[in-house]
């Protein structure tokens, strides 16, 4: 098949693209390459500050939509995969469903449907945005969910929604509020993992390192910078037994390469489930503090819990305790490392994920002929 992936995110659909590939597919990723990230792409797009930049993003994407014609798939990183006001987006959108056998949406990241139920509803107990009734901080300052849900991310939404040909979901909270509206237009897949090139190895000797990952800009969104000050307090507490790594903005080469000298991962505050980070964290052996509510265990039907299960559902001193604790069980955190990596094996070995996207894609192109 000809495949077109539009947008990424954390290299998501890099890693799909690189197995489909191996498969004999013929394969193109557009993206911004995660920017300081430098992930893999076919296509450089981006867009940069300023109104000159802005005029020739405008104008790159024009010229590039309209190149873009018979393939059989063309996959979308989510409702806003063109950094433009939604009418925009909606016209470039129906050029690529009118040029192509197909257009698919990747459910990754905020979308209308996603953060209207983070905000309006009780489908989740907390999110980046509220914390059961009330605004978080990141809310309170940035006021992004509610700019989320606006009339025209609305209409944008739910016109995506009606005509792509169907959708893939990558996490269980991006599953759950699309499924009723999209039915069987919509798999769920898990986020992809490339094993093979993360060697999972037994947590170092000697001191233990608390390993934190920031992206600028993106602490109190994140809930990193709160999670950097939790792990400094412990390292001031316990300075024999644990230090402190943060670093911030590194290629993700680099990042990885500098992560895999750590014992604890410490990734998100607010999400129910493990992404991108917290995964390859996990494939290499890393104890991961992150997303790892119940529903998220039920959701992929696993048994074994191995995840720091952060959450807003409880205090930061709390959490701090539960690693002053954890610390201190060698034990613990080594059966914690094996069953990561085997969680990893299970739900989100790439040739597992890859899978799901092309059986849902086969499903949806044969009904359709």
């Amino acid at each position: 098949m000809r495949i077109l992936f539009f947008g990424d995110y954390s290299n998501l659909h890099a890693v799909i693209a690189q197995e489909l590939k191996q498969r004999g597919h013929d394969v193109t990723v557009i993206s911004d390459g995660g920017r300081y990230m430098d992930t893999a792409k076919d296509i450089l797009l981006d867009r940069y500050p300023g109104k000159l930049n802005a005029v020739k993003y405008l104008y790159e994407v024009n010229r590039l939509v309209r190149k873009i014609k018979d393939f059989d798939v063309v996959q979308l990183i989510n409702s806003h995969f063109l950094n433009l006001r939604p009418e925009k987006i909606k016209y470039f959108y129906d050029i690529l469903r009118n040029n192509n056998r197909s257009v698919f949406l990747t459910l990754a990241g905020d979308d209308f449907h996603f953060v209207d139920a983070c905000m309006k509803s009780d489908t989740f107990q907390f999110s980046e945005f509220m914390v059961g009734k009330q605004f978080t901080e990141f809310e309170k300052i940035s006021q992004r969910g509610r700019l989320w849900i606006s009339e025209s991310n609305r209409k944008l939404s739910e016109h995506i929604y009606s005509t792509m040909s169907g959708a893939v979901s990558v996490l269980p909270e991006y599953d759950i509020p699309s499924r009723p509206i999209l039915k069987d237009k919509l798999t769920f897949a898990n986020i992809p993992i490339n094993l093979k090139s993360l060697n999972y190895s037994e947590l170092p000797e000697g001191k233990l390192k608390i390993f934190i990952g920031i992206r600028g800009g993106m602490e109190i969104q994140k809930g990193t910078g709160l999670l950097l000050k939790m792990a400094e307090r412990i390292e001031k507490r316990f300075p024999e037994l644990c230090e402190v790594e943060c670093v911030r903005n590194l290629p993700l080469k680099e990042y990885l390469h500098r992560m895999n000298s750590s014992h604890i991962v410490l990734d998100q505050f607010y999400s129910y489930s493990p992404a991108t980070n917290a995964l390859q964290a996990m494939a290499l052996g890393k104890v991961v503090g992150t997303g790892g509510q119940p529903e998220y265990y039920d959701y992929i039907r696993e048994a074994e819990r191995p995840i720091i299960p952060l959450s807003p559902l409880k205090s930061s001193q709390e959490w701090e305790e539960y690693l002053v604790s954890l610390i201190s069980d060698r034990q613990r955190m080594e059966e914690m490392s094996r069953q990561g990596r085997q969680l990893v094996e299970s739900h989100n070995d790439i040739g597992i994920v890859v899978d799901k996207f092309e059986n849902h894609w086969k499903k949806i192109i044969g009904k359709s002929n």
